[in-house]
């Protein structure tokens, strides 16, 4: 096989046969892969094509030298969050693109810790417009695009994420209408400022679920599992885990724990340093509500952090029940967020 894949759109394959022989070559037609979509045997267009999302199948007598061509177009898309039709990432065919957002800003004593400052990931004025009218393909530069007059703030290049290395990133994107963001850019400036806040006091943040952070904050436990739930990681027991995060004895600190509303009831502890510092009961959803995610913050005794540079935090099932997904734990400076 040959191709120019990802960043082109063709590949060609050459078959070495012993003798000639009948059989079915199953290609596949991505979901992604519409308009332009084509497969040619010895150079003839193949026709009657089936849909997306399905097989071309061809059935012959295949011989050394026989050759299928494949072109499998890339459009530009958009991908909604099932939770928030407004907020998107952006996808060419197969490829997720992210949004360059400046060298990265390092601070802070390791992985997931905050403590500088980064500048506010932008908006587009670019809702119910189709993507391509607003996101435009770079000149001579396969899979390089730039947002042309839409950014809220300021537009963006993008390209495919696995390009992106040691740079910021945006993957999701809020869009408004111009009238949408008449009505509520003065809210959305108010929360991306608490938000900016909040990241200036955050000594660290920990994602469970994702191998390296788990690495980085020593994950340990009994009885706990990796969980998805709507593209977002997490984890979950049904006896404990722990996280080492790393605190600031200076302030007086607060942990804010992120879950969901998703799953059965649940009744667990929460401990700092083996000292309880939050109990937590999450009720069944019931069908009719929709899965939601949440924050929970836990003040944390200033006599558990002293003279600390980092502090174990435990989820512990009580009960006989176990422990609710946790997506996020994030160590804060109580008196930094104000």
């Amino acid at each position: 096989m040959d191709t120019d894949f990802p960043e082109g759109q063709t590949a060609s394959l050459k078959l070495t046969a012993k003798s000639p022989k009948r059989f079915t070559l199953a290609l596949r037609r991505p979901y992604w892969a519409g308009a332009g979509f084509s497969v040619k045997v010895n150079g003839k267009a193949v026709g009657n094509l089936p849909k997306a999302d399905s097989y071309v199948e061809l059935n012959r007598n295949w011989k050394s030298g026989d050759s299928v061509e494949l072109v499998l177009p890339k459009a530009l898309r958009e991908e909604p969050l099932p939770d928030n039709p407004r907020r998107v990432s952006l996808m060419w065919g197969p490829l997720v693109l992210a949004g360059d957002l400046g060298p990265e800003q390092r601070g802070g004593r390791g992985r997931g810790q905050g403590g500088s400052e980064q500048p506010a990931t932008p908006v587009f004025i670019a809702a119910e417009q189709p993507v391509a009218e607003w996101l435009k393909p770079a000149a001579g530069k396969p899979g390089n695009f730039h947002t042309q007059g839409v950014g809220q703030s300021q537009d963006v290049d993008f390209v495919p994420f696995y390009r992106l290395p040691n740079r910021r990133y945006g993957i999701y994107w809020d869009l408004f209408t111009p009238e949408e963001w008449q009505k509520k850019g003065q809210a959305y400036a108010a929360e991306q400022e608490k938000m900016k806040k909040l990241e200036a006091a955050t000594v660290a943040l920990a994602q469970p679920g994702q191998m390296q952070t788990e690495r980085d904050f020593n994950l340990q436990g009994d009885e706990s599992s990796p969980v998805q739930l709507q593209g977002r990681y997490g984890r979950r027991g049904t006896k404990w885990f722990s996280f080492d995060l790393p605190v600031d004895p200076a302030h007086p600190m607060v942990m804010q724990i992120t879950y969901s509303n998703d799953g059965p009831r649940r009744a667990f502890d929460i401990l700092v340093e083996g000292k309880k510092v939050g109990e937590q009961v999450m009720e069944r959803r019931s069908p009719e509500q929709d899965v939601l995610f949440f924050e929970v913050e836990y003040a944390i005794p200033a006599e558990l952090v002293k003279g600390k540079q980092k502090v174990t935090i435990r989820f512990e099932a009580t009960g006989g029940s176990a422990i609710a997904s946790v997506f996020g734990i994030r160590m804060v400076r109580a008196d930094a967020q104000r």
